[in-house]
């Protein structure tokens, strides 16, 4: 079962997140980049997110033109880094469906 369902050939609208730590709470996003990443057995697309409010650990990506080109079931999950750290989040389900 998929955690986000998108239309192929969709573009313009952002993914928004919030990034919470192991209890639940918003992770501080302070100094982070994100890189939201897309793939199945390979990379589909990856990019970076804009941060929101970094203290409330929200972030945003904005779909291009070119992202959501293959409709299938894909890993999604956030890549967080900053000095001397990198993280992933939790891999969630995306699935890219055909539109009528």
């Amino acid at each position: 079962m998929a955690d986000l369902i998108v239309s192929k050939g969709d573009f313009g609208f952002y993914l928004n997140f919030t990034v919470l730590d192991s209890d639940n709470s918003a992770f501080d996003l302070t100094d982070y980049t994100i890189t939201l990443k897309v793939w199945d057995t390979a990379l589909l697309f990856s990019g970076a997110c804009d941060i929101v409010v970094a203290g409330a650990g929200t972030c945003k990506y904005l779909i291009t033109v070119s992202d959501l080109s293959k409709a299938g079931n894909y890993a999604l999950e956030l890549e967080l880094t900053k000095a001397g750290v990198e993280l992933s989040t939790k891999k969630y389900n995306l699935e890219i469906k055909e539109s009528l």
